[in-house]
């Protein structure tokens, strides 16, 4: 039975990392090419959730949702609980790596932008040597080229596929295509190909491990700053409501 948290009607699991591994891998053996879904919920997830009904709904149909930020252990702290782990999304990520070279997994890659994807699988193969990436394909392709996406994936069958496009498109693609993918497992993974391709540097340890990962990446990138703004409203909004568990969908 699932062990989850509820911010804002948004549905989270309350898991260590080993354990999100382990919930992938029991995925994986079931799935049978079902193409289960995996999100990972943060702050600007559940705000957009507050008032994008579809991607409410995609979030809660996912078999695994890992918790990715401080501010979803802030909202989880407010109700009095405990979180077990902030697991950001380039730690799962390698931890499905790490699982999958061991036990022969598959994976595909689809994201990043130009040359981002094929660097990152360049330099995934050099940390993991024994993993299988069968194939990768950039997350800005043409509309009229979807369809031979597609195809490939599907000519591959792979246990894993990683879709790194940021959200909610990852997670709204992934949805769209769920009964045409022949897949185990597709999860969103944001900006971790610009991770592991060396375009942006992670956070000091001592940032990530006080949940400051944010901060890092707006100093990065100043871009960024209006997406940020979701933060304040975010926690004014857990703050000051009563059930901190319901949002505006919750029945």
């Amino acid at each position: 039975m699932r062990k989850t948290v509820k911010i804002l009607g948004v549905e989270i699991d309350n898991i260590t990392l080993d354990e999100a591994g382990e919930i992938t891998k029991n995925l994986i053996e079931n799935s049978h090419k079902a193409c289960e879904l995996i999100v990972a919920p943060n702050v600007e997830f559940i705000m957009r959730a507050q008032k994008d009904k579809p991607f409410f709904d995609i979030l809660n149909s996912a078999k695994l949702a890992t918790p990715d930020s401080i501010g979803v252990e802030i909202g989880v702290k407010l109700q009095k609980k405990q979180l077990k782990q902030r697991i950001p999304g380039q730690a799962y990520f390698r931890k499905v790596l790490e699982i999958g070279e061991q036990e022969g997994w598959t994976f595909y890659f689809l994201g990043g932008k130009g040359n981002t994807v094929r660097e990152a699988v360049d330099n995934i193969k050099k940390i993991y040597p024994n993993v299988k990436i069968v194939g990768f394909h950039e997350g800005f392709f043409e509309e009229n080229s979807e369809e031979e996406v597609i195809q490939e994936i599907n000519l591959l069958k792979p246990n894993v596929l990683f879709v790194a496009m940021g959200a909610p498109r990852q997670e709204n693609w992934i949805a769209s295509h769920k009964d045409e993918l022949q897949v185990d497992v597709a999860a969103g993974q944001g900006g971790t190909f610009d991770y592991e391709a060396g375009n942006i540097p992670r956070a000091p340890q001592f940032m990530q491990k006080c949940g400051l990962e944010w901060l890092w990446r707006l100093v990065l990138q100043p871009k960024r700053i209006g997406r940020m703004a979701v933060l304040p409203i975010y926690l004014v909004k857990i703050i000051f409501t009563k059930d901190r568990t319901k949002g505006k969908w919750s029945k």
